[in-house]
């Protein structure tokens, strides 16, 4: 049962009654009717409406959109040079597989330049 009233600490309005305490289902804050009495925050006796506030789906970027970003993550988070041994296992949601093709499709289309040292580990650069 949602009381008239607001909680002291949060201000929510939703305020329930249980055992002889009220209680704030926002902020879990609990207390009595006395200090309910005491307290100086104000209560509103108008109803106000609810917005009838429907959730618009998030708009996901693209696979290629965020590929995309992580590689600029990693080119400036390495000051413009990264190896495939920094890559974790999932980026997110994006697999490792999945990046390492990504990366291989920049250096087809000469935005990427891969470089093998003599560790045999691949690194990653912009051209100059």
């Amino acid at each position: 049962m949602v009381t008239q009233g607001r909680c002291p600490v949060c201000g929510s309005e939703e305020v329930y009654c249980l055992l002889d305490t009220l209680h704030c289902k926002r902020c879990a804050n609990i207390w009595t009717e006395e200090k309910n009495a005491r307290c100086t925050f104000d209560t509103c006796d108008i109803e106000t409406p609810v917005s009838n506030r429907t959730r618009t789906p998030a708009v996901k970027d693209s696979p290629e959109k965020r590929m995309e970003k992580q590689l600029e993550n990693y080119l400036r988070k390495f000051n413009g040079k990264f190896t495939t041994s920094v890559i974790t296992s999932n980026i997110g949601d994006i697999q490792t597989a999945m990046f390492r093709s990504y990366l291989k499709k920049c250096v087809k289309k000469r935005t990427l330049v891969e470089k093998k040292d003599d560790y045999g580990r691949l690194w990653y650069s912009r051209p100059d």
